[in-house]
């Protein structure tokens, strides 16, 4: 393997290792200890950034909605190192931006290796996604995830629930 590129996984992989001992250090303070194997995972802070927009400009008012399908949205359990899949749904009307969708899904993908709960995972897109539209009238982000043993989490931020 090239030299440059070997340096670089090894930073890759030193970063989530120590992330994920930090999470296990977390949990155990709580007397929680990881099920099943422990896998490598990033941290929140490792997801991609931005979100590319488009202005809008139209006098109408508009619900967009996007919805992924099923295994389209994933993140990593930090307590088993599984993947949680679920579906998940962003719903707004825009006021000066609506999101490009493209730089939305790889937005999305970055999760797919970040160690996070599926109710904080909920509540850091909303909040990411109300950064870069600025002013809707209104955003709403679910989660919905597949069944765990024999329970169904769904989990949604309503900006009409919160105080300004």
């Amino acid at each position: 393997m090239d030299p440059e590129l070997k340096k670089l996984v090894e930073a890759e992989l030193e970063h989530a290792r120590r992330h994920t001992e930090e999470a296990l250090r977390y949990m155990a303070k709580f007397g929680i200890r990881p099920s099943g194997e422990v896998r490598l995972f990033y941290p929140p802070e490792a997801r991609q950034r931005s979100i590319d927009r488009i202005p809008f400009t139209r006098p109408v008012k508009e619900r967009v909605v996007y919805r992924t399908e099923p295994g389209e949205f994933s993140a990593v359990c930090p307590f088993s190192g599984l993947p949680d899949y679920g579906v998940l749904t962003v719903e707004y009307v825009p006021g000066s931006w609506i999101l490009e969708l493209k730089s939305f899904k790889y937005y999305l993908i970055s999760f797919r290796q970040i160690g996070i709960t599926q109710e904080e995972v909920t509540a850091l897109i909303y909040e990411d996604v109300l950064r870069h539209l600025e002013d809707p009238d209104y955003l709403v982000v679910e989660t919905v995830y597949n069944v765990r043993g024999g329970i169904r989490t769904t989990v949604r931020v309503d900006s009409r629930d919160q105080n300004s």
